[in-house]
Parts: C-alpha cells; sequence; structure tokens
C-alpha cells in the first residue's frame, strides 16, 4: 500500500529490465527485474496500462462490486471455518461464513455499477444494497433480541472481466510496446480476474504462475486464460 509502481523499462528487444516505484511519496528508485508478474486484484488493468502505455494489450474489465458485512457471532461454538450459500433460495449471492475470530461474515448480490477506487481510498457503500444484505442476515441468522452487532461493513471490487475468466498468461514482447520486436520470451506475467473465487484458486493459480515464469510445461491445460 505504501509503494507505487509508475513506470516500467524494457530491452532493445523489449523485454523488461526493470520497474520504477515511490515508497512513501518519497524520491523513486528502480527495482531490476528480468520477469514481473501483475496480480493487483481489480486494480491490475490500469496499472498495466500505467507500466506499458504503449501496450496493444487491451483489457476488457467490468464491475463486479458487493456489499459485506463482519457480525459478532452470538453463538460462537468452536473455532471451525464454515461458509453457508444461500443463492438459490433468494434467486441472487447470499453468503455468510463462519469464521475462528467469531465473527461471521456476510456479502450479496453483485453490482456492476460504480468505479474501482484508487489504490488506498476506501469505497463507499450503496446503502440501499447494505440495508438488503442486512435484512437477508437477520432472516436467516440466529441473534439475540438487540439484532446482530455490526463489527465492519462496506464495499469491495472483485478482479472480473467480460470472459469471466481468470487470466493466468504470459504476455508476448511484441505486445509490450510499439516496437513490435518479434520474437522473445515472454517476461511479463498476470495473474488476475478470478472474481468470487480469488482465495480458492489462489494456490493452483500461483503454481501455475509459477510453472509459466520458470519456462516450464504447465501442469493443466491453460490455452483460454490468455488476455
Amino acid at each position: 500500500m505504501n509503494t507505487t509502481a509508475i513506470s516500467a523499462s524494457l530491452s532493445s528487444n523489449d523485454e523488461i529490465l526493470s520497474i520504477e516505484v515511490v515508497r512513501n511519496n518519497e524520491t523513486a528508485s528502480m527495482l531490476k527485474c528480468d520477469k514481473l508478474v501483475l496480480a493487483t486484484g481489480p486494480w491490475t488493468p490500469a496499472v498495466f496500462k500505467r507500466l506499458f502505455p504503449s501496450s496493444s494489450v487491451k483489457f476488457e474489465p467490468v464491475i463486479s462490486a458487493g456489499e459485506w458485512f463482519v457480525f459478532e457471532n452470538p453463538e460462537p461454538h468452536s473455532s471451525v471455518i464454515a461458509a453457508t450459500y444461500f443463492d438459490d433460495i433468494v434467486g441472487e449471492k447470499l453468503e455468510f461464513a463462519g469464521r475462528n475470530d467469531h465473527t461471521i461474515w456476510a456479502t450479496g448480490a453483485k453490482s456492476d455499477i460504480g468505479t474501482v477506487p484508487d489504490v488506498g481510498e476506501v469505497p463507499e457503500p450503496d446503502a440501499s444494497s447494505l440495508a438488503k444484505l442486512k435484512a437477508y442476515s437477520d432472516a436467516f441468522l440466529s441473534h439475540p433480541r438487540g439484532g446482530l452487532r455490526v463489527i465492519k461493513q462496506g464495499r469491495s471490487y472483485r478482479p472480473a472481466n467480460k470472459k469471466q475468466l481468470p487470466i493466468i498468461a504470459g504476455i508476448s514482447s511484441s505486445k509490450l510496446s510499439t516496437n513490435r520486436y518479434k520474437g522473445g520470451k515472454p517476461s511479463v506475467y498476470i495473474n488476475a480476474g478470478h472474481g468470487s473465487y480469488g482465495v480458492a484458486l489462489g494456490m493452483g493459480s500461483g503454481k501455475i504462475m509459477s510453472q509459466l515464469v520458470l519456462g516450464e510445461e504447465p501442469c493443466v491445460n491453460v490455452s483460454k486464460l490468455g488476455v
């Protein structure tokens, strides 16, 4: 959160050499690298565009926002983590997760309205969506007479794109700038766009990305997960 990547330097054959970063709003410095993986969630398209403004690669991100609550669990029984889904009952996304810190996390319907906030900026939740989620929570969760105690509430943006598939791929060096250098292996990689399943797919995506970066054959077919 305290470091911002502001530009990238490429070699004569359009392979990554370094990125320029600013830490704590102080003097910029260069970080040398021969591989770069962008895995910055919903900010990935904006970060890529900032680092490679001449690239022919055009992302098609979509807004996938959602309100959430963290409630105090009125009946904590164990340290087991469990999730329950009510999508089929209410006809839209509705999820509750009991966590091992004696809280319950709740999230509701997806929204395609809004703008991904700048890094570090706290988005303002939609009041009507919060009220609807609170009503569902009161209806489906056991709670004392005074109602569920809200610990936190807010809005989050999921990394998503029009294909509704994650992007796990290397970017051809010929697509990073207008030089259009022919040949060369990818040195810039994207791992983003997992929507609501980032945590569930995180370990597998990380393994596949490491294989791509090391020049190994991926353990699964990722031909449809390109940009």
